[in-house]
């Protein structure tokens, strides 16, 4: 895995580039990832999405271990930063793949950007719902304080208490240890963004037709299924799908089925091209 580090505008990327060795097709995956997520902590995903197609694994500004950014900037300048580092790396054909924060991101994106063939999203939604919104600003606090006090609160925020969830107990515990030696910078960026989504309020979603799949955890009690149905309902093109016995860390419940999950539309649409051309 070699992270690379690139300034666009004045704005800082972190990336890394997972090859496909066994295809020339000029179709990526972008994949996009959730509040306190890093490209480091996703590799295992990164590689078996690159067992279809390059993958970009993405820290967009603000995100990752990237530099805080202002709350004041918006989610839809956000995407258009992404936008830049599209344009600038010259891919034409993209499929994207887009766990919690970043789901807002890839909304805007796709209203932006006509080069996006398929959108696949875990665990999250373009906006906070009302019922998310009190939890939301609790953790928004937390995060100003006691690091310790925040990475407890955070993931009884996001998770649930259910043996039937593989490795619950262990998740949980590794998940509150993790965040609790988390960096200053790391939850500056955590705050800023909280921020950023608590006050967007997309008004683009009706509009993106790009073939989507949304799953969720069945048990996620901040993005709950209810919440994340409404949202794939107001999508034309779009399949959703509950992951049974998990909650928001789906992928750390269920990382192989989340990663056949989050590939299949990049993979239905190369396959679907690969057979059309034996008519040719």
């Amino acid at each position: 895995m070699e992270i690379n580090q690139i300034i666009l505008n004045n704005n800082l990327f972190r990336y890394s580039l997972y090859k496909n060795r066994q295809s020339e097709s000029e179709h990526v995956v972008i994949f996009l990832l959730g509040a306190l997520q890093e490209i480091e902590s996703v590799d295992s995903f990164s590689r078996k999405f690159s067992e279809h197609l390059d993958c970009f694994t993405i820290e967009v500004p603000g995100t990752g271990c990237t530099k805080p950014l202002d709350a004041s900037i918006s989610i839809r300048e956000q995407a258009m930063m992404l936008l830049e580092f599209i344009h600038y790396m010259g891919m034409k054909k993209i499929h994207i793949i887009a766990l919690s924060y970043a789901t807002a991101i890839s909304v805007e994106l796709c209203d932006l950007c006509p080069d996006i063939f398929s959108l696949s999203i875990c665990g999250g939604l373009p906006s906070i719902p009302e019922s998310g919104r009190y939890a939301t600003k609790k953790m928004i606090a937390a995060s100003m304080g006691d690091s310790k006090e925040f990475a407890k609160l955070f993931t009884n925020t996001m998770t649930v208490d259910n043996p039937d969830i593989p490795q619950n107990k262990a998740i949980r515990k590794v998940v509150e240890r993790n965040i609790s030696k988390m960096s200053p910078d790391r939850m500056n960026i955590f705050f800023e963004n909280t921020v950023r989504l608590l006050v967007h309020h997309p008004d683009n979603i009706e509009k993106i037709k790009t073939p989507c799949t949304i799953c969720v955890g069945e048990y996620d009690p901040y993005i709950t299924k209810e919440s994340v149905f409404n949202f794939s309902q107001q999508l034309t093109n779009c399949n959703f799908i509950i992951i049974n016995n998990a909650d928001h860390f789906v992928h750390l419940e269920h990382p192989d089925k989340l990663c056949n999950i989050l590939i299949v539309q990049a993979d239905t649409y190369m396959n679907l091209s690969k057979k059309l051309q034996e008519f040719v």
